[in-house]
């Protein structure tokens, strides 16, 4: 038997474009498949790329082209294996007529090319990725078992398609006996692992710290650590779900307060909520149509003042993509992946004296704060991303 291995994964990444057309409309175009694959996923240090774009018929035939190519290549346990060693993780981020994102992954090109068939009525536009669709979450989760799936609600306390920020208080209540089968919830860049442990319920989950890249650059800004036996669906699912051995060992993502819904907002006067969480009208103006921030939705319907720690649980490292570092520019950062290997290498492994000899001894000051979670923080609300301080 294989021995358990460690591997880095990011499981919510966008498509810009397949086939030359658009399918998320938001993202940058040159977010491809293939840059994605060739490019990125070594650069950053990336084992496992899950791909929400995937039912999208445009994303399927570019897929089915890199089979025949040679450049992708089935793995007989699910999941596609690239020429570089990267597993190719096929999924779909759904918004259901509650209103809320869920990711749904599958094994194979099969599964997703029936899943891609199922929700095609269902949508304006089947090649144009996270359509609202004409189906209750409910059935979501039963076509995502009936094909062998993972179901996972999808940034999970933003306010924006979020299922905590914007549509139920807990999960229970809208899924109702179904959410046995969920075992694992993505967090979002605005929470962490203990904000989310503020709620009972979520006791019951794993958690994934994931990029929601819309462009190459945002790839990896949040990621996880797999113990997994080898690089497929099958070992994916069974460490997600923190069985037979394989686990999340550890999830790296931004502190919460760089994300641009950490606190609530007032479209009205522009301020960011600054008081004691939770903040339910605007500290300035008073109006009461405020955007929640994270932090002040998980406040308000939190069962506990204080986190609590579950059993287990995967710890959560804060992590800053090293191009928000204050004075680590393009042509900086290039020359530390050239000498490390990957971005993850440089923010994970490598010796902090060695980066102050590549980069400066200021680079390297900030990387170990980042690691030790030290570093001076502006947060972020309304749409707008929390800032680094320089010292």
């Amino acid at each position: 038997m294989d021995p358990l291995q460690g591997l880095y994964a990011d499981l919510h990444v966008h498509i810009g474009q397949a086939m030359g057309r658009a399918i998320k409309i938001t993202a940058s175009r040159d977010l491809t498949l293939e840059n994605l694959l060739n490019r990125t996923a070594s650069r950053k240090g990336l084992d496992i790329i899950g791909v929400v774009d995937a039912a999208s018929p445009r994303v399927l035939q570019e897929v089915r082209e890199m089979l025949a190519g040679g450049e992708l290549a089935e793995v007989a346990g699910g999941g596609l294996l690239s020429e570089s060693g990267v597993l190719l993780v096929l999924g779909a981020e759904v918004e259901t007529r509650e209103g809320a994102h869920f990711i749904t992954y599958l094994p194979d090109m099969t599964s997703m090319q029936e899943f891609s068939k199922f929700l095609a009525p269902r949508v304006t536009n089947p090649n144009l990725s996270t359509q609202k669709a004409g189906l209750q979450v409910g059935e979501l989760v039963q076509v995502s078992r009936d094909l062998g799936g993972i179901f996972c609600p999808a940034h999970a306390f933003t306010p924006h398609k979020g299922a905590y920020g914007c549509w139920v208080s807990r999960l229970a209540d809208g899924l109702g006996s179904a959410v046995t089968e969920v075992e694992v919830l993505e967090l979002g860049l605005s929470a962490d692992s203990c904000m989310a442990g503020m709620i009972a319920e979520t006791h019951r989950f794993n958690f994934l710290s994931n990029s929601d890249a819309h462009s190459l650059q945002n790839v990896a800004r949040e990621y996880n650590w797999l113990a997994m036996r080898e690089r497929s669906f099958a070992e994916l699912h069974l460490a997600l779900a923190g069985k037979r051995g394989r686990s999340i060992l550890a999830n790296y993502g931004m502190d919460p307060r760089l994300g641009k819904y950490h606190r609530t907002y007032c479209p009205d006067c522009r301020t960011i909520a600054s008081g004691e969480p939770p903040v339910l009208a605007c500290e300035h103006c008073g109006n009461p149509r405020v955007v929640m921030g994270v932090l002040d939705r998980v406040c308000h319907i939190a069962d506990y003042a204080i986190p609590h720690q579950v059993g287990e649980r995967a710890p959560y490292y804060y992590r800053v993509p090293l191009n928000m570092l204050p004075g680590l520019g393009n042509k900086l950062l290039d020359r530390l992946v050239a000498h490390f290997g990957s971005e993850i290498e440089v923010m994970e492994k490598a010796g902090i004296t060695e980066i102050a000899r590549i980069a400066g001894e200021n680079i390297a000051v900030g990387i170990d704060k980042m690691r030790n979670n030290q570093l001076s923080i502006l947060p972020g609300g309304g749409g707008k991303y929390g800032k680094i301080k320089k010292n």
